[in-house]
């Protein structure tokens, strides 16, 4: 070892001779060792850039006012110093997450107090005018004093005597309440009637310098105008007129108590999140603890929660990536490192025969290796720093860094994964010098004469030990079923086997193939005896013979282009995802959902939407949730989505992969048959409607109401009244007879109410003794367009009416029939000639059994029974144990309707299958009507969506304007577009991996390249003597580039074609376990494979040019050599 040392500078000057000698060599060497550490290195840059950006893009998403802090007791006492002492716990805590605080204000608000002029006595009931008093730390530096001055603080009082306070108030609330500077009024306390008014003194108005200011939060109760009864004016007061002079005199005064912390999003860091978010937390319950009945309102833990949660399993594929190519350049290094190691054989075989040791030669390689390595540390970080912040200016990134270069810097973590890469490439490239030095002289005699024809990890079967691994590492991906799995307390974590099972993967296919080679030769070599000609079984023979140099060639090829087909493979189809997701999300390119239109009918919806602008297709869809049972403890909850089938097929975005059949043909199925109903019609000039009801003697309540349909399609419950008020509602005794009771048409809420009006159905809500058993009559259903009515109208009707049902026609009229589980009402209805008041025959009514309770009784017309034709989700076939064209009676809306199963799905766009709710597809009308016949939840069976084709992109900018600006209706939106660019804008979701794969795909091409490229030249020097012997034979140029470009194309072909099929399977195998969104949920819709062939194409088309470069350099090197070369080179 000592003369190891010793010849320490001999050794160095050698290497730095060597290394200067094959400089242009080494250089290729030394690319890939820069490569492979810039690489590591662009690991950790781009995933500390992406995080950071991530985290800092989830905190803008959030609003000042969701984001900020906000700490709340309600109800919080004033005296005994209590205030102060929550305070004080407040900030105590708030110190625990203090780093990411930039600011906290406390603030106190007291309780409600009735206000009147001096004097005065608040009245009993509404309306009363209301006043707070109020304090906010540093108000002052956030107000305008506009007239007057700022109040003093008021002395402390006693229960004695109550204070007068001075106080401030807004220039507006001022003008509303009329008041002015020096106004006195009483505040009384509403929660004791024996106490003295507190006085209260304007002596200030004032108004907010900016009421948008981030210091206000989200309460707009400062410098409020009461227009509701329960509103309150706000006055403004020092601290110590609260503590001091309110609560003293009134010990028993609470008063809002709130603390409010300003979020800093500036001081966040991505690695630091969780830390954050369990001080937050921690702060939060502390606080919680200690002060009774408080409450914290922020979204800053969920976010931060969320945002590691989507870091998580948003770095697993970019790591399975990442790793397949730093793989991919160290074996780039063994295959050149090798080719240098096999052009220096002559002189370590040299070096061994004049008396060199083992560790002379080896200290010689190492220090060779250990400077391109000290390069590569100095180079490599700077230029993956470089790299990555020069993807600030893609289009990926260019919303978030608005197109300049990307944040990134060079941290410890940098250089330990840059010295991992670097050992990584010092191993490759020692690990063939060190193979090559146990060899003697002999030893390179005979393999220059006899190339070897298997490598050694062939000859000791060390491939198929890769190939186990691999099988291994693929079963156990199959078993576990993702790269994600559970630690021993039940948290997520990546397995690292798991995540180089896709680069194994690769590797087994290669090392196989390199196996298989020779035999593939010696098959197209038969072939070429047959068919082909000289040049292309000379080709075919010196491959034969020595496939060690092409097969490690054919290797890298093999690798780089699966590596670039499973990119692109893998980040098309991830972009198709994103796509897709959006669309699954929304539905159809625009969806309004949870419509609050108060029970609007598709007509009416329609008319609102009248003057919207962009739109090209519209469908109006009814979402109503129902359930399916087989017995009290067998239930299938499912929700029902009701479509008009023409429209509805024109805006759906569907897939065919998620059902057999197409889907028009599936929705076509759920249109009902042509159903007419017979119409009894009340005129739009009508201004009541009424009729004869005959009443039994009983002390039970009966609540008579009559359904109604507008001309556009919407249901009302128009109730009867004229009874005694007990009557109607419980408890009241009233002979039995005739009674006239009616209902007012234009009035009552959901209005306007414009006719004219078709009757639907009779209904009675019965309690007490009636709910049991009971009887009623109906006769001469009317209409009236006077306006003023009779006084006793309960004994006389309406002055001057007109019939519209006389109770005459049989069969017209049928009990509810959807109304329980088990069919029609146990009662019984029909025309009766003893139950007539007016003609021959009224209805008589009659019950004897108690109903659930809630549910009416009554009748209604005719109508059409049959099944309601649905599609279904097959998971609701599953746990119904229902199958196609069945029968199932859904509940939903208070009735029960039968539906007949005509088709099955497995995923329809907005539904979710791990939802505990299954999906079906109905039709809209016939559901409508199904549902509303029947006295069921009022509005329940009317569109409660609305589905939007735009006409085109400036139709849909138009149409989100109108929806902003003035919406007919308050609605959730789910818009295509926006989430697509939510999506794109997060540096953990689409950026992240576009800026990846276009950094694979540069870094592949220039392996690819440059490894063909040396490999290339390399064996072409070492075969100089064999093309030499061929020009000496008479080989002419045509020749020698048909020789040269039969080998190189062969190879190229062979390896590129394989190195495309098994980029395509490892593509589709590893969707299979990342098969996730960033949430962790399940990716939905699942992928569908899709290939970027343009890109792919592209950067097959800079290999293809950099082949024909190289084989163009190997022509021109074999024709350049003179005969005196080739006579020279064939003596030796």
């Amino acid at each position: 070892m000592g003369g190891i040392f010793r010849s320490f500078p001999t050794a160095f000057r050698i290497a730095v001779r060597r290394l200067n000698g094959n400089r242009r060599l080494m250089a290729a060497v030394a690319i890939g060792v820069v490569l492979a550490v810039a690489l590591m290195a662009s690991t950790t840059i781009y995933r500390n850039a992406l995080q950071d950006l991530g985290l800092q893009t989830d905190l803008r998403r959030v609003s000042d006012a969701e984001l900020d802090v906000r700490i709340l007791n309600a109800a919080h006492g004033l005296s005994g110093g209590l205030a102060d002492e929550s305070f004080d716990t407040i900030d105590r805590r708030l110190r625990i997450p203090s780093e990411f605080i930039s600011d906290t204000k406390h603030s106190l608000t007291t309780a409600t107090f009735f206000m009147t002029e001096v004097g005065g006595v608040p009245p009993d009931e509404d309306p009363r005018d209301r006043a707070r008093v109020l304090w906010f730390e540093a108000v002052r530096e956030h107000i305008e004093l506009v007239e007057g001055q700022w109040p003093d603080p008021t002395p402390a009082a006693t229960p004695d005597q109550p204070p007068v306070i001075d106080v401030a108030m807004g220039t507006e609330a001022a003008a509303s309440g009329g008041f002015s500077i020096g106004e006195v009024r009483d505040i009384h306390a509403s929660w004791r009637d024996d106490a003295r008014p507190i006085q209260i003194r304007v002596v200030g108005l004032v108004r907010p310098i900016d009421y948008n200011d981030r210091y206000w939060g989200v309460r707009r109760d400062h410098f409020h105008v009461p227009v509701e009864k329960t509103d309150a004016f706000a006055f403004f007061a020092p601290r110590s007129t609260l503590i001091d002079a309110m609560a003293g005199y009134m010990p028993e005064l609470r008063a809002r108590l709130e603390a409010y912390a300003r979020v800093d999003r500036s001081a966040f860091v991505a690695d630091d999140a969780g830390v954050a978010a369990i001080r937050f937390r921690a702060a939060f319950e502390a606080i919680a603890k200690e002060i009774e009945r408080t409450r914290v309102e922020t979204e800053i833990v969920n976010v931060l929660k969320d945002y590691e949660t989507k870091e998580f399993f948003s770095s697993i594929p970019l790591l399975v990536l990442t790793l397949q190519i730093v793989g991919i350049v160290l074996f780039y290094l063994v295959l050149v490192s090798t080719m240098v190691v096999d052009r220096q054989s002559g002189e370590v075989a040299l070096l061994k025969s004049r008396g060199a040791g083992m560790g002379h030669i080896m200290s010689i390689s190492t220090i060779e290796g250990l400077i391109l390595v000290a390069l590569a540390m100095g180079v490599g970080p700077i230029v993956a720093r470089e790299a990555i912040a020069f993807l600030g200016y893609s289009p990926a990134f260019e919303g978030l860094t608005g197109g300049t270069r990307l944040s990134v810097e060079l941290t410890g973590e940098v250089y330990i994964y840059a010295a991992i890469g670097a050992a990584l490439s010092f191993i490759a490239l020692i690990w063939p010098a060190w193979r090559s030095n146990r060899s003697t002289v002999v030893h390179h005699a005979r393999s220059t004469s006899r190339p070897e024809d298997k490598p050694v990890f062939q000859r000791y079967y060390l491939d198929l030990v890769v190939v186990a691994v691999g099988a291994l590492l693929f079963f156990q991906l199959q078993e576990s079923g993702s790269l994600v799995t559970e630690d021993l307390f039940g948290g997520l974590q990546q397995d690292p086997l798991l995540l180089i099972a896709p680069a194994v993967f690769v590797v087994t296919v290669a090392v196989l193939f390199l196996r298989l080679f020779p035999l593939l030769l010696s098959a197209f070599g038969g072939v070429a005896r047959l068919l082909g000609g000289a040049s292309t079984q000379m080709v075919l023979w010196h491959l034969t013979r020595a496939p060690v140099q092409p097969g490690r060639l054919a290797l890298l090829l093999i690798m780089a282009t699966s590596l670039g087909m499973f990119g692109g493979t893998f980040g098309a189809t991830l972009d198709k995802s994103f796509d897709d997701r959006a669309a699954y999300q929304s539905g159809a390119p625009l969806r309004l959902a949870d419509l609050r239109s108060s029970g609007a009918s598709a007509d009416m919806l329609a008319d609102d939407l009248a003057e919207a602008p962009g739109i090209d297709r519209v469908s109006y869809v009814i979402r109503q949730n129902a359930s399916f049972s087989r017995g009290p403890l067998d239930v299938t909850d499912a929700s029902v989505l009701g479509v008009d089938p023409e429209s509805f097929s024109n805006v759906l975005w569907y897939r065919d992969d998620f059902a057999l059949d197409d889907v028009r043909e599936l929705i076509d199925r759920v249109t009902a048959p042509e159903f007419e109903v017979e119409q009894i019609v009340i005129p739009a000039d009508a201004t009541y409607v009424g009729m004869w009801i005959w009443l039994p003697d009983t002390s039970g309540s009966i609540g008579p109401s009559l359904r109604l349909q507008d001309s556009k399609g919407r249901y009302r419950d128009v109730r009867l009244i004229g009874l005694p008020r007990s009557r109607g509602f419980g408890g009241g005794e009233l002979e039995e007879g005739w009674r006239f009771l009616y209902g007012v048409l234009k009035d009552g809420s959901g209005g306007p109410h414009i006719g004219p009006w078709t009757l639907q159905n009779i209904s009675i809500r019965s309690g007490g003794n009636a709910n049991f058993s009971g009887s009623v009559g109906y006769d001469s259903i009317q209409y009236t367009t006077d306006t003023e009515l009779p006084e006793d109208i309960i004994n006389v009707g309406f002055r001057d009416s007109v019939i519209i049902e006389s109770f005459e026609q049989q069969g017209r009229w049928t009990v509810f029939t959807d109304t329980t589980r088990a069919g029609a009402l146990p009662d019984d209805a029909r025309l009766s000639t003893a139950q007539a008041r007016d003609g021959e025959y009224g209805m008589s009514y009659r019950w004897n059994r108690e109903v659930r309770s809630g549910v009416p009784r009554g009748v209604r017309l005719i109508g059409p029974d049959a099944a309601l034709p649905v599609i279904v989700s097959r998971d609701f076939l599953v746990e119904a144990a229902l199958d196609e064209g069945q029968l199932a009676l859904v509940g939903m809306a208070g009735v029960y309707i039968p539906m007949q199963i005509v088709g099955a799905f497995d995923l329809f766009p907005t539904w979710d299958p791990e939802d505990a709710r299954s999906l079906i597809i109905a039709n809209r009308d016939y559901l409508s009507y199904r549902i509303n016949r029947n006295p069921a939840t009022l509005g329940a069976g009317t569109p409660n969506e609305v589905w939007i084709q735009p006409t085109d992109e400036e139709g849909l900018r138009q149409l989100r304007t109108f929806l902003e600006v003035t919406p007919p209706w308050k609605h959730d939106i789910y818009d295509v577009d926006a989430i697509r660019n939510l999506q794109d804008e997060d540096p953990l979701v689409a950026a992240g991996w576009e800026g990846l794969l276009f950094l694979t795909f540069i870094a592949i091409v220039l392996l690819a390249a440059l490894g063909f490229l040396v490999a290339s030249v390399l064996v072409a020097q070492q075969q100089q003597g064999e093309f030499a012997v061929l020009r000496t034979m008479g080989f002419s140029l045509p020749q020698v580039l048909l020789v040269v470009g039969i080998e190189k194309l062969l190879i190229i072909g062979v390896s590129m074609a394989l190195g495309t099929a098994v980029g395509l399977q490892l593509g589709t195998m590893m969707l299979e376990f990342v098969g996730f969104i960033e949430t962790g949920e399940t990716v939905l819709p699942p992928f569908v494979t899709v290939t970027d062939w343009a890109t792919i194409g592209g950067a097959y088309g800079v290999l293809g040019l950099v082949f024909l470069g190289a084989i163009a350099v190997i022509v021109a090197l074999y024709m350049r050599m003179t005969i005196g070369q080739i006579l020279r080179i064939g003596a030796e």
